[in-house]
Formats: C-alpha cells, sequence, structure tokens
C-alpha cells in the first residue's frame, strides 16, 4: 500500500484532524494532504516523527513490513526476563518442524485459555488490521465521518 493511503488510513482510524497532524509535526494542512494524496514524501525527521505519533514503525509507514508495532515494543518485558524479541528470536532460530510443533502448541494453548482468547490463525495476505476507508480527498481538511 502507498505511504499516502497508509498515513490516510491511520489518521482516519485514530480520529484526528489534517489540522491535529500538521500542528504536531509544525507543517501546513496542504503539506498533510500533499503527503496523503502522494504528491509529496516526508523528509526522514518528519517519517521518524509520524511513526512516533501514530506508535507504529517506520518499516510499517513505509510498506516494508506489516508489524506495524514500534521496534520498542520488540524490548516489552513478557513473563520473567524475556522479551517479545527474545521470543521472536528463538522462534526464528527454531527448525521448520520446530516451528510447526510450536505453533500447534500456541493454537492448544489458545483454545486452553481461561480468558478466552481466540484461536492462533494463520497469516492472511494483505493488511488485516488497518480497516478500509474511502481514499483520500483533495480537500484540506478532512476528518471522520466529514462528507
Amino acid at each position: 500500500m502507498e505511504f499516502g493511503k497508509k498515513l490516510y488510513r491511520l489518521r482516519v482510524e485514530r480520529g484526528v484532524y489534517q489540522k491535529q497532524l500538521a500542528s504536531y509535526l509544525h507543517v501546513s494542512v496542504g503539506t498533510i494532504s500533499n503527503y496523503e494524496n502522494g504528491v509529496h514524501s516526508p523528509d526522514l525527521k518528519t517519517l521518524c516523527r509520524l511513526a512516533a505519533y501514530f506508535r507504529v514503525s517506520t518499516d510499517y509507514l513505509l510498506d516494508r513490513t506489516e508489524y506495524f508495532f514500534p521496534i520498542e515494543s520488540l524490548n516489552q518485558p513478557l513473563v520473567n526476563r524475556y522479551t517479545t524479541g527474545a521470543i521472536v528470536n528463538v522462534l526464528l532460530g527454531l527448525s521448520p518442524e520446530g516451528r510447526q510443533d510450536l505453533v500447534k502448541y500456541l493454537t492448544m494453548l489458545a483454545a486452553c485459555d481461561k480468558n478466552g482468547l481466540p484461536p492462533l490463525s494463520a497469516v492472511q495476505p494483505g493488511p488485516t488490521h488497518v480497516p478500509t476507508e474511502p481514499e483520500p480527498r483533495e480537500t484540506e481538511e478532512s476528518a471522520p465521518g466529514e462528507d
């Protein structure tokens, strides 16, 4: 997905007006509109500020990954002294058979969890976490629910 469409969808999903985002970035509303419509791209500093504002990774904004959490989330402690990143590293170090066994085990744990977690689902092509929204409009100020 193009950067502008991804930015638009994040903004609409979070209920943020172009004016609010422009104020945070110290740019004009027209600049935000140009980003969303693919006329211009942000510089690196602005890209990093956008990622921080929406709490996503720059790789997600640039469509390099569907993993949308900021990179800092890999340092988040899960249990004891294990972080999310440490668990991912162990997972990536497993053989294909070991990965398959882990998925089976995780599916069983999710099914048995007393909090009623949904079962582990397979990876689906395309983004699954960003709802479909209308395309960016050419107006200076667009926001959720405006027509």
